[in-house]
């Protein structure tokens, strides 16, 4: 069986590769329901999510999956139906799927996304864990003696692990994601500088000024409400002054990478000295990341080729590659 398409449905974004046509799709996993109308949504993806904070009270904005977990069935399948229905073109038939699961994905799990592709008229489903996906896509070729290590950012969660050809030698998924990052800025702004932010303001402070440099000074405007006042301020935000809740967010995953190198043995070790380390994910994109984490891990850190969508890009490689879909995929 060859997939006509890979999905990679995240907590924040879910992105389509179809064969021969590339990513065809990379939206907000966010879903509009009025009226608790799950066959007719209000709105979906990009223009669900443009939608939060601004929706009456019979319009309810769904986030169906949070970390690698769907946490709404019926939501997910109406998100997934509509998302399929934008990529076909006229009277086309797609039917089979890769889908990218979580590290460690149990069968419980993989059985409720099959029940919810199967709703969304997929019906030929094979998976593929991650973060072997963001490793190829990243650019790493995968072999038997050498060992591949990778830090994929999501918005719910993020993967480190190490792995080769043969499979996953240590890895983890934290509870710990993009997400969580926008929350400690939301927070870190209000108590210091007495401004209430939204998620969504937070999300564009992470994405334009997120920095691992305590001296940048790039700014941006951005509003929120004066607590103290309580009236809405418009001010400029740098990017040091964001950069304390940015530190302590990639600390913590540093803390998890150690867990991580620490369980393996020597000699992969050695060799893990050599190839490095690939970042992968939203959380890449963060300035100055790349030399922070080589300098506390003393190891070869770099970004992967088309960081932010490297899982997908990695799922369209094995929709391309039969011979290598089928050593790779998941036995279920």
């Amino acid at each position: 069986m060859k997939p006509k398409i890979a999905i990679d449905i995240g907590t924040s974004y879910t992105k389509i590769y179809k064969s021969k046509a590339d990513v065809v799709l990379c939206e907000p996993t966010c879903i509009a329901i009025k009226n608790k109308n799950y066959k007719t949504p209000f709105a979906c993806g990009e223009d669900a999510y443009a939608l939060i904070g601004q929706t009456p009270e019979n319009v309810e904005i769904i986030f169906p999956v949070s970390s690698a977990e769907i946490t709404d069935n019926k939501a997910l399948v109406a998100l997934l139906s509509h998302f399929v229905k934008k990529i076909k073109k006229p009277f086309e038939l797609v039917q089979d799927a890769l889908l990218s699961v979580g590290l460690g994905c149990n069968r419980e799990t993989i059985k409720k996304f099959e029940n919810s592709l199967i709703g969304a008229k997929l019906f030929n489903v094979c998976y593929a864990e991650a973060p072997l996906l963001a490793v190829l896509g990243a650019g790493e070729e995968l072999s038997f003696d050498t060992p591949s290590s990778i830090i994929d950012f999501g918005g719910g969660q993020t993967t480190v692990c190490v792995l080769t050809k043969a499979g996953v030698i240590s890895g983890v998924s934290a509870e710990l994601g993009g997400n969580d990052l926008n929350k400690m800025i939301v927070s870190h702004l209000d108590k210091e500088h007495n401004l209430l932010i939204s998620l969504s303001s937070a999300e564009t402070l992470k994405t334009k000024l997120a920095s691992l440099d305590e001296d940048d000074e790039t700014k941006i405007v951005i509003s929120g409400k004066d607590t103290l006042s309580g009236k809405q301020r418009v001010t400029q935000i740098s990017a040091n002054e964001i950069y304390k809740p940015v530190k302590e967010f990639i600390d913590k995953i540093l803390k998890i990478v150690n867990v991580i190198l620490s369980s393996l043995q020597s000699e992969t070790l050695n060799k893990l000295s050599s190839s490095g380390i690939k970042l992968t994910g939203g959380g890449a994109g963060i300035y100055g990341i790349c030399d922070y984490i080589s300098s506390a891990l003393d190891i070869k850190v770099e970004r992967g080729n088309e960081w932010e969508i490297a899982s997908i890009i990695g799922g369209g490689k094995l929709v391309e590659n039969s011979e290598l879909l089928e050593k790779l995929k998941l036995k279920v």
